[in-house]
């Protein structure tokens, strides 16, 4: 269909080539026939409206026009005529006032006239550079942002109703708000093609103020009585015939340069897009297929000849619902760019997830005639993300049943004393019953006070291990302090029983976040930093527990004097599975979990660094675990 429009334009443009070319020849031949006596004055008048003539076309086309050598040729041409029109003696001998006053006149505007031709020409070479290089800088890449002032800029010569003034103003607000590069550079020559449009615009302005032609009319008329009607009127034709004549073949030469670039282009962007790693997908306005690049042969399965014709829906998995594509058809029909995700599915009834772009495609008259979707296939980031996913669960499940174990450890380690107690109490008073030993009120008041506190303090255990198993799906206002005796709750009978001394600067500080997720990170580094002191041989067994408020973040140090973490290693702690105690102590993922829950959960940052400290005059070295939180 292209095709046939640009051979009809072609033909067209022929026939008025030839039809100017015999229109030409036919009245130079009657010119020459009555040319025999025309004054040379009248001449050179007519050569003068036929360079106002040129100069008014250009003035006229001077956002499109570019050969400037030509028309300063014909400045220059104009400027010799002017000349013998000025020295010719015939206009001195002339006594005609009126003719006298219309030289004075046509001669002071003309040189007014080829002045801000001069000034336009230089005008219209800067725009021209501005232009190349706006275009060249849009090419390799701006911000999204700044595509509607590369629009208007590009049409400036064929929308007079843009407000430049508004428009500069509006560059003016905008570009200490753009940094990159080429955005600064684009800015820069969007506002001097601005610029220098509004210059060209009030130079025009001057310009059809003059009324050059009008004038060389008037001086034409006055002189016509020294001359023949006839002959005026013949060369007045051939200089118009000559000038559409050189107009139409600029153009039609200018017209065949575009097509062929175009045709270039054409065929570059058809391979660019064939050879694309990207899915192509064209369909027409009933969205069915028009075209498809090899990309989506080889993520489909499917040929050309295959889909050519039908609807995309025969790679429609069933796996989103029909709500999805609805909002999708509202949005293109709509004549908007949708971009979401596909799960689709190949001819070998595989699987596919796509990113995807789908635009409308206008034509003159608004209407849309097709889509374009350009999709890339994130099969392999999907499925690798939701591994990603399966594994973080794992790790979480085995992080807890490790924390489980931890747990019953301390209930049995915690519960062995209070349970003896209890025990012995019972039996000694059931013994001296049994044996009808005398006691007293106040000894089986005592003995059975005993129990009970024993029994409630078991109470408070259980309750303690019962807040650290529920989780919050939700996040939730705590108290710092209260979360770490709480901890400290489960963990301090292996700690007494190693006589590892605690050095405690709690603030109290309230947050919202996770307080059991808390419980499990405080927990993980106090078991670590108490096993690392079980092999310490350092007399004191010290951990120093800081937790204070700086500047909206919540910080908590944990310390200890065992020695540090190996340098060799110290960067390998957050890694799963990675752990320098035997297989039987410990499975690795402890720290992993932490840094995921502190990081990744909670919204925060854990570190560790080891550490050489003084207390009580004395000097050690251990690794302290640092946790920053934001207090909201």
């Amino acid at each position: 269909m292209i095709k046939k429009i640009n051979k009809h334009k072609r033909i067209i443009n022929v026939i008025i080539l030839v039809s100017l070319l015999f229109t030409l020849a036919y009245l130079i031949n009657n010119a020459r026939i009555q040319n025999n006596n025309y004054f040379k004055i009248n001449n050179t008048i007519h050569k003068l409206i036929m360079f106002n003539k040129d100069f008014n076309l250009y003035l006229k086309n001077s956002f499109k026009y570019n050969n400037f050598d030509i028309i300063q040729s014909k400045i220059e041409q104009s400027k010799i005529e002017f000349n013998e029109l000025q020295n010719n003696l015939i206009l001195h001998i002339i006594k005609n006032e009126a003719l006298h006053k219309s030289h004075l006149k046509l001669a002071k505007d003309i040189t007014i006239k080829y002045e801000l031709m001069n000034r336009t020409k230089s005008y219209r070479a800067v725009l021209n550079k501005s232009y190349v290089i706006a275009q060249k800088i849009k090419t390799s890449g701006i911000s999204k942002n700044l595509n509607e002032l590369y629009s208007i800029i590009m049409t400036l010569d064929k929308n007079p109703e843009i407000d430049i003034i508004k428009e500069l103003k509006n560059l003016e607000k905008i570009e200490k708000n753009y940094s990159k590069r080429e955005d600064v550079y684009f800015l820069k020559h969007a506002k001097t093609i601005l610029t220098y449009h509004m210059k060209l615009l009030k130079l025009n302005e001057t310009l059809n103020s003059l009324h050059i032609e009008k004038e060389l009319k008037i001086f034409n008329n006055l002189y016509s009585e020294y001359s023949y009607s006839i002959i005026q009127t013949a060369y007045l034709s051939i200089i118009i015939m000559f000038i559409l004549l050189i107009f139409s073949i600029f153009f039609y030469l200018f017209y065949d340069y575009k097509l062929a670039q175009s045709q270039k282009e054409l065929s570059r962007f058809r391979k660019t897009v064939e050879n694309s790693d990207n899915i192509v997908i064209i369909t027409d306005a009933n969205v069915q297929i028009k075209y498809v690049n090899a990309a989506f042969t080889k993520t489909t399965g499917y040929t050309a000849d295959e889909v050519i014709g039908k609807d995309p829906k025969i790679l429609n998995s069933g796996r989103q619902p029909k709500e999805f594509y609805k909002e999708l058809n509202e949005t293109i029909y709509a004549g908007k760019k949708w971009s979401g995700q596909f799960i689709n599915i190949t001819k070998n009834k595989e699987l596919t997830y796509e990113s995807a772009t789908i635009s409308p495609v206008f034509d003159e008259n608004d209407n849309i005639i097709e889509f374009i979707a350009i999709k890339s296939d994130i099969t392999k980031e999907t499925l690798g993300q939701e591994q990603l996913i399966k594994k973080e669960k794992l790790l979480l499940q085995q992080s807890k049943m490790a924390a489980m174990g931890e747990m019953l450890q301390n209930i049995a380690h915690q519960w062995r004393q209070p349970l003896s107690l209890i025990s012995t109490a019972s039996t000694g008073l059931m013994v001296k019953k049994e044996l009808n030993l005398p006691t007293t009120v106040e000894e089986d008041i005592s003995t059975l006070n005993t129990i009970n506190d024993t029994t409630q303090y078991l109470s408070e255990t259980i309750n303690a291990f019962r807040d650290f198993f529920q989780t919050h799906k939700e996040k939730v206002n705590f108290n710092v302090k209260d979360v770490y005796y709480k901890t400290l709750n489960i963990v301090q009978s292996k700690f007494k029983t190693m006589n590892i001394e605690l050095c405690e600067n709690i603030e109290d500080i309230t947050i919202t976040n996770f307080d059991n997720e808390l419980i499990q990170v405080l927990m993980n580094i106090l078991n670590n930093a108490k096993d690392v002191l079980e092999l310490s041989q350092n007399k004191r067994k010290l951990i120093f527990v800081d937790v204070h408020a700086k500047k909206n973040k919540l910080y908590i140090l944990i310390k200890d004097n065992g020695g540090g973490i190996r340098e060799n290693i110290i960067n390998n702690v957050f890694e799963p599975y990675f752990t320098t105690k035997h297989k039987s102590q410990g499975t690795g993922i402890g720290l992993y979990m932490c840094q995921e829950i502190i990081n990744n959960h909670m919204e925060g940052k854990i570190s560790v660094h080891n550490r050489s400290f003084t207390y009580e005059e004395v000097t050690y070295k251990g690794a302290e675990f640092q946790i920053i939180l934001p207090l909201s």
